[in-house]
Formats: C-alpha cells, structure tokens, sequence
C-alpha cells in the first residue's frame, strides 16, 4: 500500500466523519453523507487520485456487510418465503428490464446499450437495502426476508448475464455461464455442510478466547471471499455463503459485534467511492436521459413492486415497504457498465448516466425508507380502484388467531420481543384476557399455536388498534423501544379510551418524558431499572444511604414528568 493510497484514505475518512457530523446535527441519513464526500473530494476539490485501489477497498466493504447478513439469516425462515421471493422477484425483474429496454429505444439509444439501460432499472441494490435493513433491525422481519430473497435472486441473475453481455458480438459463452451457476450452488452448498457439521463445534472450542473467536470470525470470511476470487464468482456473495456457514450459533451476537467495525470502516469507504465515480461533465449531453432513466428507477419500480406483492396477498403496508426499500440501482450496474465501456458496448456518456443513476437512486433511497409511513398513509387515504382487495393482507390471514369483536376489559400487549415473550407467559399463568400486535410473522405463527390471541401488522395503524380492541381494553402495554410508535399509541388509547392504563418502555429519561407527556401511566428505561437493580444490591452489602439516593435520583416517575 503506497504512501498516496493511504493519504487518501485518510483523506476520505476525516472528510466522511466531518460530514457525518453535520449529517447527525441535521439529522440526515449517514449513507448520504458518505456518498457526499466522495462527490465533492471527486468533483470539486480532485483530491483523490488512487481511485482504482480505493475500489478494491470498497469491495471488501460489500463483502463485510452480506458476511454479516448472512451472519443473522435463518435459511429455514428465508425458505418460508422462497416462493414470494421467486415468483414476485422474476416478475418484477422481466417486467422492469423490458420497460427500461423499451424506454431506452424510445430515447433514441440502440438495442446493446439498451441491454444495459434495463439490467440498470431491474436490478436494486443488495448493499444499500442490507444496510438500511441492518441499521433499522429488520432484517428477520416479513418484508426484509422477502427483500433479501429477491436481491439474490437479482444477484444471481446479475452473475448469470455478464456471459451473456460478453458474448453479444460473437458465440455464446455457455460454458462460462454454467461455470458461474456451478460455482455458486457449489459455494451455498459447502456453506451449508459447514454450517450444520463443523462450525458450531469448532465455535464451541474457541469461543472461551475472544481473539481466538474474531481471528476464526474473520478467516471464515476471507476464506470464502479468497474462493470466490479463485473461482472469478463475486466476491460479495460468497462472503454472504460465508456468514451463512456460522449463521445460527449461540455466538452469533458476539461474531456480529466483532465485525461490525471492521465491517463500517470499509463501509465508508465504498460509499465515499460511489461519489467519486460521477463525472458531471461527461452526463451534460444526456441530461434529458437521465431524468427519465432516474424516474424509471426511484418512482416505477416501486411501483411495480408494491403491485406485486399487493397482487400476492401482503397487504398494502408490507407490499409498499418492499417497493419503495428497493428504488435503487444496483452495485453491480457499474460492474456491468465497466464490462460495457470495456467491450465497447457503450460510450462514456453512457457509462456516466448509469453511474450517475446509480448514486442518485442510492441517496434518494435513505429518505423513502424514512418517510415511507407518510406515503404508505397517504395513498392508503385516497380512493383507489380496487384498493379493499389490494390492501387485505391475506398471506396472514392464516396464521393470525382473531378474538372477534366480543373482546373487551382486556389487555393489549405491543411487541413480542425478549420483554414481550415474559409478559405474553405471565400474562397466560394468570389466565386473563390479552390480545398481542407484532409485525414478525413467525411470532404470530408461534403464538397462534399456543392459541394465544395474536394480530399481525404495525402498531401504528389505527386500524390495527381498533380491530385489537384497544378502545375497550383495560391495560395497553408497549414494549416497542421506538418512541414515534408508543407515543401514538399512547394518545390515540388515551383519547378514546380515558380509562384505560398505558404501560411503555424507553431509550431515556428524554423519550421517557415525551411518553408521559402523551398520557402513559408508567414508563420504564430499561437501562435505568438494570442500573437500579444493582444499586439495590449495593445497598444489601454497604448499607449505603448515597446509593439508595442515587437510585432515586435515576428513578423515572410520572410525577415529575406529568
């Protein structure tokens, strides 16, 4: 590593954390700030000149974040929505590579680079949705796996075209072709030997060493990315094999901590280079181009997708999360651009337009997913044709257990997490009535099996609180840590139910003070209570008044926030 490589790497990083700052105060995504800093040490100050080695480096930042996806998938729950991943993933895909084929001839562009132009519209990117997914916990949830599940599909696909752009002026690379479905069944294959025959005991042994479980950690994973090299297979899904091969251990939490770091740094990295790819001078000819293209990608898309799984049954809700999560080009379009400025299959000015979509589909993608509860709510207001078939979700209708409308003076608990479960199994030894709301339909399955009372569906539609009775319920508790959510529970039980007590969990005393503004009746900081605990066994051993004091002090009580 040559000393101008790691200038500008330094570079790069001080740049990216100063612009995190500001994105913080200003509360942007992240993500937007990093690509930020590529744009304007690219464009405006041309800073940066290892450019092709800093690739390299941001290769490694795709392999690290689907190592540590795969770190946290359960293959079995992803085979529960194989089906819905496949059918609406090559739906979705021939019906928008046609349209962006059909879109580019209509710009007057011709048929090869029109190849290119609708792989740029299919295609979504599994980097930037895996990490919107991670940042926001999502990943095991209905809408992520199904998320998940159609970008490799797409990656698969992605892998599978390169023989065939390679071979647009001659033969068929059919052995190429086979070599890379090999290679990849080949790859998941031996990931799934591993995972079930070696790993877990291998983890077992060296778990007791910390640096014995990182170093292990990370030789899985460049192991699997070495391979994949070898084998010219992208790098970034057999690191994905890789994570699969440890998926499932009970040292999953500590192995994710471990690599989350690493994994941010070279994170940084890969979408500070994304910035530093667009060339504005060269997509000054074919602006017109790119508007339309961008369109294509960040508005019809979504669309298309949100059609189809509303078509399949998941609701209005679930269906537009999917959609407007994955309203961006994918990483892999510049892989394919660069193939095609290679081969002379495209110009330059093309070769920029697909970057440029790229990074502005990717920038547009954290503000979707942010506010994609207020466009959900907005077109969930208006009046569409169709929209009561469209936006039942009838997936869960079979796995949900519904009380009827005969459940009154009940209680209504939000959230079956680790909280959740121990009050769901108290609430059951004492045998009174209670309904629970989860978004997770494998806990509404469960629970359903336990003929436990459970409703499918986000805690913040009010269409979900009126059919779990919270307007007649006694007690309502929320285990949901999102202060947004609680708060609108909280008011909207207590405007219509005065009565009814509100039970909430908080991140701080700040949101703690926010939900008793609301009207909740009892909230409780977890860090404060564990804090406490402790405290109080203090006291056991010392005696000690200053202790009993300083609990007191940390003490949340509505009194004082009334």
């Amino acid at each position: 590593m040559t000393n101008a490589l790691l200038v500008d790497i330094g570079i790069i990083i001080v740049f990216a954390t100063l612009l995190a700052y500001a994105a913080r105060y200003l509360r942007q995504p992240l993500l937007v700030a990093y690509i930020a800093t590529g744009i304007i040490l690219g464009n405006i100050t041309g800073f940066i000149g290892n450019l092709s080695e800093i690739s390299m480096l941001a290769d490694f930042g795709i392999a690290l974040l689907l190592f540590t996806i795969g770190l946290e998938i359960d293959v079995q729950k992803l085979k529960s929505v194989g089906r819905a991943s496949f059918i609406g993933g090559v739906v979705q895909i021939a019906a928008t590579f046609s349209l962006g084929y059909i879109i580019s001839l209509v710009l007057g562009l011709d048929g090869v680079t029109g190849l290119y132009i609708g792989a740029l519209v299919a295609f979504s990117s599994t980097m930037i949705v895996a990490k919107l997914l991670v940042d926001r916990n999502e990943i095991n949830t209905l809408h992520g796996r199904i998320m998940i599940g159609v970008l490799l599909l797409q990656d698969l696909l992605v892998i599978m075209m390169i023989p065939v752009l390679k071979s647009i002026d001659g033969a068929f690379a059919f052995d190429v072709f086979t070599d890379s479905m090999i290679n990849g069944l080949g790859l998941f294959a031996i990931a799934i030997v591993l995972n079930r025959f070696v790993f877990r005991p291998v983890l077992d042994r060296v778990s007791r060493s910390s640096e014995l479980l990182f170093l292990t950690t990370v030789s899985v994973a460049f192991a699997f990315i070495s391979v994949s090299a070898i084998l010219n297979f992208p790098i970034a899904i057999g690191a994905f094999f890789g994570g699969i091969a440890l998926a499932r251990s009970p040292y999953n939490i500590e192995i994710y901590n471990k690599m989350r770091s690493l994994r941010d740094f070279f994170l940084v990295i890969f979408f500070s280079t994304l910035g530093l790819q667009l060339d504005f001078s060269a997509l000054g000819g074919m602006l017109n181009e790119f508007v339309v293209i961008l369109l294509l990608v960040v508005i019809v898309k979504p669309v298309i997708l949100s059609l189809i799984y509303l078509i399949m049954g998941y609701g209005g809700r679930t269906s537009s999360i999917i959609g407007l999560g994955m309203g961006q080009a994918s990483e892999f379009s510049f892989i394919l651009a660069s193939l095609g400025l290679a081969f002379g299959h495209i110009s330059n000015g093309v070769f920029s337009l697909i970057i440029s979509v790229m990074i502005v589909s990717a920038i547009l993608t954290p503000y979707f997913m942010k506010f994609r509860k207020r466009i959900y709510a907005f077109f969930a207001g208006r009046r569409l044709p169709g929209k009561r078939f469209f936006g039942s979700p009838r997936y869960v209708e079979r796995i949900q257990r519904k009380p009827g409308d005969g459940l009154s003076n009940h209680v209504v608990v939000f959230g079956c997490d680790v909280m959740g479960r121990r009050l769901v199994n108290y609430l059951k030894g004492l045998g009174v009535k209670f309904i629970v709301v989860e978004h997770n339909p494998e806990v509404i399955k469960e629970l359903a099996g336990e003929d436990v009372y459970a409703l499918y569906g986000d805690a913040d539609n009010e269409e979900i609180l009126r059919e779990a009775g919270v307007y007649r319920a006694k007690i309502a508790i929320v285990t949901i840590p999102d202060t947004d959510v609680s708060g609108f529970i909280t008011a909207k039980a207590k405007r219509h139910n005065p009565g009814i007590k509100v039970y909430a969990r908080a991140h701080s005393e700040e949101d703690a003070r926010l939900l008793y503004s609301t009207g909740a009746d009892f909230v409780v900081v977890p860090d404060f209570v564990s804090g406490g605990t402790i405290i109080r066994k203090l006291e056991s051993v010392f005696g000690n008044r200053r202790a009993r004091n300083h609990f007191r002090h940390l003490d949340i009580r509505k009194k004082n926030h009334g």
